[in-house]
């Protein structure tokens, strides 16, 4: 120290120097915690759910805690959640972010106040066992703003199918500024299960701007296969579900990008042979639009053009990019990129379809990659918001290897020697579990290939996932079982979200016969819709399970009432006769329509395969052993192996092998007893003598004591008359001769019959309706029934009575109960809505994508069912809409021949952009033919909807519609019989509109272009874009009538007043020009042909009518041809109430000994045009024009 320095003053340098050095600290410390400002994450940020601290993984990067409130800058917590470790380690798994989890059974959520931009959301998922957790099941929901990520998402089921330990999730949206970036968790509320949600890992990464997923918002992208531009903004959220890195070169950190491309997957080597062209098939969620970004390669890109290597790219089988297109706008300063949207048709619930992207060249690729370096597939947003899709398949063991890894660390370090032994046992499990993994894997797929159903039933039912199932059914919770059987057993489940209660059917794996069944059910009930039969949801064969999902129905079988309820529970109600009949009615309609408009067998009726619903309407169920009809007509019967049930099964098939649509009548009969008797088909403890139902009962019918077999609740209830009636019919049902038994559509009848005796409990004066004779001998054999006794027969087996038939409209009420039509206002009400409802497409037309800011509305039909074809796909099968592949035109458009890749031909309606009534006619008939299925209506394939294109795909009919033959004295070739033929199939179609299918539907314009004829002359019903959904008793009064004048029945063409009878009277016309080959609108002498037809049917010279090119030729068919121009003026009377109902048509034109009334004079359509209102728009008669509202039209070549 200096001398002449005194010591206060280095005192006061050194306070000084500190004081300084203490400024500099503290704004050292000032700067810092600026940086890390807690209001705003300016960098990426990487947290660990559930710890404290900061932590580094494997690979160095740094995680910070979620705990303690200054773990990490911009972040809070909200909601109630708690924090876990996991019970065991995976070695494979980097403990950070894995080892530590945030879980909560309620809610609870991040907050992050990030900079705008786009965001990659990583989310990082360990779902194995945390402590208090353990026993609960995962299950719950991810939202992020205003997107849902994932819903009733379970990340074990997710992991087990991915066959990994632990995942992570991708997905991107765009921050707005000054808008916080919000993720909640939410543990999915379940009555069954107890639920929660866990997070383990977030990260929130920034999208370089030269990488930039949302560019398409400015300019659009283009959808493949289509016209349309679809443009990616911030109102869409991304999932990032593929990244197939081809070229090491594509994944770079040059521009700070290495976390966003953390999660790239290396493409496997092309083998050699096949390196012009390369596939890669990649699984994606169904009912989703995908953005696919495909990188290439600068350099490889001029080295193509150099050495002349022409290639293209295609995803799903179309051209999306070519070499000339590349080198033109190609721009080597950024990664260069092309971006494409995908749309996938289909539910969400059919799980997962490939998305194939191929690369062609005319030369081998020298490095086997070409000029793509890799691709990217990204998930968007649906209108909804949502990106949700159902959970992937589980696993289907547990790996035994993750056990042993398990076990090892539990005991490894403890003792050497059981060490070394539990290795050498693993080893060997290992390599049996590989084994069998391998073999089970191959019989898997094996299994599901041969359980495949057609693409017809794929398309038309739901394909649920294993998982779904196992979550409806609680994992098959035995709790939940409501029946069982020789197929397996029958659950209880819920499936969407727990909103639709399901039965599901689960095929025991050793059953033989089993897997064809499977198959035999799917393909007959995808091709069946009616109130009568049980309705087929979807089907499960994964994991070499067969599953069969059904609608729920509430009051069990009808076995379950006649014989267990009453034995479980003496308080259990039981059926009135009046029930019991209705229940009759509705099976004998059921099998109606199987045999008529299906062409279908059951082969195995009875109790239990007889369901009944909330209002006990009955249905058919169980078509696994049934059988479809032979076409050929010399051969009425099928040859097959006898199956069925003890007791139900047709003694003439078990002797013969011949099974006939009468062998169901049979089976009937016995369930007719049944419901009589209240006695199994066979009862083992009753006496020997007693067993055998139908034996017992042909006993004591014979003798007279049919009171001794009427079960006891019923015996105070049945009239005579009504008791008379039924046992006559089961007679005749139980008849050893199938010849002498009565078609379904006779029983139905009788049982209308001995219904309506119940309600009137008298006998029914004849002369008020109309009257038919059937022949109703129930045997010629010794089993001869004769139920006249002391009151006044109303049928007998010695003589013909004629038997009533209502001529009012027969409908199903609660019960199925027959009433008759009544004049009212329409009532729309919730029956006909809940019907509609059933229709997923629909919901189509109703969700639309938003508007772009920079563009018009452009329609966007997300998830709208396997129903919907894309539009490349009609237009490639319709070449273009060529004018050589044009087969019609009409005042809807233009009718288009096509032809599939698979060979299948279509009739394709395309709409006229012209057309005003269009769009109501196009929705109109896509609701109610998609709930259709009869072989007398033409069928709906699915529709078209892109833009302004609007298109009805049907299955293509060859001969095209019934007046370009029958009309034309060139072309026509209908003799009798299959004019005949023609009359029966329209009816039957028109009955099963009226009465079979679950919507009650009038027609409303049928007419002889609309009645279209396939290769064998079967007539199809078409044209349903003016149809009307009515309810059971329903008229409906209209100032604006469409139609076609000539067809249109008096009341509706004057009065606007339309009802089933409206169809009917439509169904005469039509009848009588079949007959005499002439439309109804020719002059003839200033009459038109249903005047002329009555004049000569009253001075009884009605033969004058009738074709003469068919009256020459069938001379002995004389009387059918009278009979159905008898049925033809009767359908044509004026007054409605007047008219046959379809059901009765059928009959009468079918039963050949029936007596029918005398018609009276029909209305004169001249008459109708006089009175015609001003504000009414008909069409012309043919062929002038085609059935319009306002719009005429052109001639019709096909039905609009």
């Amino acid at each position: 120290m200096p001398p002449n320095i005194p010591k206060c003053f280095l005192i006061t340098m050194n306070l000084c120097r500190f004081l300084v050095a203490v400024l500099v600290l503290c704004f050292l410390i000032t700067i810092t915690a600026g940086s890390n400002d807690p209001a705003r994450i300016t960098g990426d940020v990487s947290i660990n759910c559930g710890s404290d601290g900061t932590y580094a993984a494997r690979s160095g990067k740094e995680w910070l805690g979620d705990v303690r409130a200054r773990v990490t800058s911009g972040l809070q917590l909200s909601g109630s959640s708690t924090v876990s470790t996991v019970v065991h380690n995976w070695a494979s798994a980097d403990p950070t972010p894995h080892q530590t989890a945030r879980l909560s059974k309620s809610k609870f959520s991040y907050s992050f106040q990030v900079n705008a931009g786009q965001k990659i959301i990583r989310l990082h998922f360990n779902p194995t066992a945390y402590r208090s957790f353990k026993g609960l099941k995962d299950l719950f929901t991810v939202e992020a703003c205003s997107f849902t990520l994932l819903s009733n998402f379970s990340a074990s089921i997710t992991a087990g199918a991915l066959g990994v330990n632990t995942f992570a999730k991708d997905f991107c949206l765009d921050i707005p500024e000054n808008q916080q970036l919000i993720i909640v968790f939410s543990a999915e509320s379940s009555p069954s299960l107890d639920t929660y949600a866990f997070i383990n890992g977030i990260e929130i990464i920034s999208v370089p701007a030269s990488l930039s997923y949302f560019r398409g918002g400015d300019v659009g992208l283009q959808m493949v296969g289509q016209k349309a531009l679809v443009y990616v903004d911030s109102s869409i959220a991304l999932e990032i579900v593929h990244r197939m890195s081809i070229k090491q070169d594509l994944v770079s950190s040059a521009d700070g990008s290495r976390d966003m491309f953390a999660m790239w997957l290396t493409a496997p080597k092309q083998k050699p042979g096949n390196i012009n062209n390369i596939t890669w098939n990649q699984p994606v969620d169904v009912g989703f639009r995908y953005l696919v970004r495909l990188h290439f390669s600068d350099r490889r890109l001029n080295m193509a053009e150099t050495i002349g290597l022409n290639f293209k790219v295609l995803i799903n089988e179309i051209v999306v990019s070519s070499d000339g297109g590349i080198v033109e706008v190609r721009d080597g300063s950024i990664p260069w990129y092309e971006d494409y949207v995908v749309l996938l048709n289909g539910h969400k619930q059919e799980g997962k379809r490939n998305l194939v992207i191929c690369l062609q060249s005319n030369q081998d690729f020298k490095d086997m990659v070409g000029p793509l370096k890799g691709f990217e597939i990204l998930k968007l947003s649906n209108p909804d918001s949502s990106l949700a899709a159902p959970n992937p398949l589980p696993p289907a063991q547990d790996s035994p290897l993750l056990t042993f890894q398990t076990l090892f660390m539990i005991i490894g370090r403890r003792n050497a020697t059981m060490t070394f032994a539990i290795a050498v046992i693993s080893l060997v499990n290992i390599i049996v579990h590989l084994l069998l993994k391998s073999w089970g894997s191959w019989g898997s797929s094996s299994s599901e290939e041969e359980n495949k159903p057609s693409a017809g039933a794929e398309r038309l039912l739901r394909r649920f996932s294993l998982a779904e199932i196992q979550l409806a059914t609680r994992n098959f919770n035995n709790e939940l079982i409501i029946g069982k059987g020789g197929f397996g057993r029958v659950y209880r489940g819920h499936i969407d979200k727990g909103q639709k209660t399901v039965a599901v059917k689960k095929l025991k794996r050793n059953s033989r016969q089993g897997a064809h069944e499977f198959l035999t059910e799917i393909e007959t009930l995808s091709e069946i819709r009616h109130i009568n039969v049980v309705s087929l949801i979807g089907y499960c064969n994964e994991h070499r399970e067969m599953i069969l999902v059904y609608e729920h129905m509430a009051c069990g079988s009808l076995a379950d009432h006649l014989y267990i309820l009453p034995k479980d529970n003496s308080n259990c109600f039981s059926f009135t006769w009046k029930q019991r009949l209705n229940i009759c009615i509705g099976v004998a309609r059921g099998l109606e329509y199987l045999h008529t408009g299906c062409g279908i067998i059951h082969r195995d009726l009875k109790a239990s395969n007889i369901l009944l619903d909330e209002n006990f309407v009955a249905k058919v169920s169980d078509f696994g052993l049934a059988k479809p009809e032979q076409r050929n007509k010399l051969q009425s019967h099928v040859s097959t192996k006898v199956k069925g049930t003890v007791g139900y099964v047709d003694p003439y098939y078990v002797t013969t092998s011949k099974l006939r649509r009468k062998s169901d009548t049979y089976s009937f009969g016995v369930v007719l007893l049944e419901l009589l008797c209240g006695r199994r088909a066979v009862d083992s403890e009753v006496l020997m003598d007693e067993q055998i139902l139908t034996k017992w009962a042909r006993d004591k019918i014979n003798k007279g004591e049919v009171d001794q077999i009427i079960a006891s609740s019923l015996r105070e209830e049945i009239s005579p008359n009504s008791l008379k009636t039924f046992v006559a019919i089961a007679g005749r049902c139980l008849n050893d001769d199938p010849k002498n038994r009565p078609t379904m559509s006779e029983v139905v009848l009788q049982l209308e019959f001995a219904l309506k005796h119940q309600e009137s409990n008298q006998n029914l004066v004849l002369n008020e309706i109309t009257s038919v004779s059937v022949d109703l001998h129930p045997s010629t054999s010794n089993d001869r029934i004769d139920v006249s006794r002391d009151a006044p027969p109303i049928i007998t087996t010695t003589q013909r009575q004629n038997l009533t038939l209502p001529l009012g409209r027969q409908t199903s009420g609660k019960f199925g109960i027959n009433r008759e039509v009544t004049s009212g206002k329409k009532q729309w009400t919730r029956f006909t809505t809940a019907k509609l409802l059933r229709f997923r497409p629909w919901y189509a037309f109703r969700k639309r994508a938003k508007p772009s800011k920079k563009n018009e509305l452009l329609f966007q039909e997300i998830a709208v069912g396997s129903l919907q074809y894309d539009f490349a796909r009609i237009r490639a099968a319709t070449n273009d809409f060529s004018f050589a592949n044009k087969v019609g035109q009409g005042g809807f458009g233009s009718v288009y021949k096509g032809m599939f890749s698979n060979g299948q031909e279509i009739a394709v309606k395309r709409l006229s952009s012209s057309s005003r009534q269009g769009n109501s006619e196009f929705v109109n008939e896509l609701m109610i033919l998609a709930r259709l299925l009869h072989r007398n209506l033409v069928k709906l394939l699915g529709f078209c909807q892109e833009g302004n294109e609007r298109l009805l795909i049907y299955e293509f009919v060859d001969r095209l519609s019934l007046d370009l033959i029958l009309f034309d004295p060139m072309k026509c070739s209908l003799d009798w019989d299959r004019r005949y033929k023609i009359i029966m199939g329209t009816a039957m179609g028109l009955h099963y509109l009226h009465e079979g299918s679950e919507l009650r539907i009038i027609h409303r314009d049928l007419k002889a272009s609309n009645v279209l004829l396939d290769k064998d002359l079967n007539p199809k019903v078409a044209d349903f874009g003016i149809a009307r959904i009515m309810e059971a008793d329903e008229t409906s009064n209209t100032s604006r009538i469409v139609g076609t004048y000539g067809y249109m029945a008096p009341e509706y063409a004057m009065h606007g007043t339309c009802s089933v009878k409206s169809d009917v009277y439509s169904f005469g016309v039509l009848v009588l020009e079949i007959l005499s080959g002439q439309r109804n609108r020719n002059d003839m002498n200033g009459e038109d042909l249903v005047n002329v037809t009555w004049k000569n049917w009253r001075e009884g010279t009605a033969a004058n009518m009738i074709d003469p090119r068919v009256r020459r030729g069938s001379t002995d068919s004389l009387d059918v041809m009278l009979r159905c121009m008898h049925v033809g003026l009767l359908c044509i009377q004026e007054s409605p109430a007047s008219r046959p109902t379809m059901g009765s048509v059928t009959l009468m034109l079918g039963a050949s000994t029936s007596t029918l009334p005398t018609p009276s004079e029909p209305i004169s359509n001249m008459v109708c045009e006089e009175y015609r209102p001003t504000n009414t728009y008909y069409s012309q008669a043919e062929p002038e024009a085609s059935a319009c509202n306002m719009d005429m039209s052109e001639t019709e070549f096909y039905p609009r």
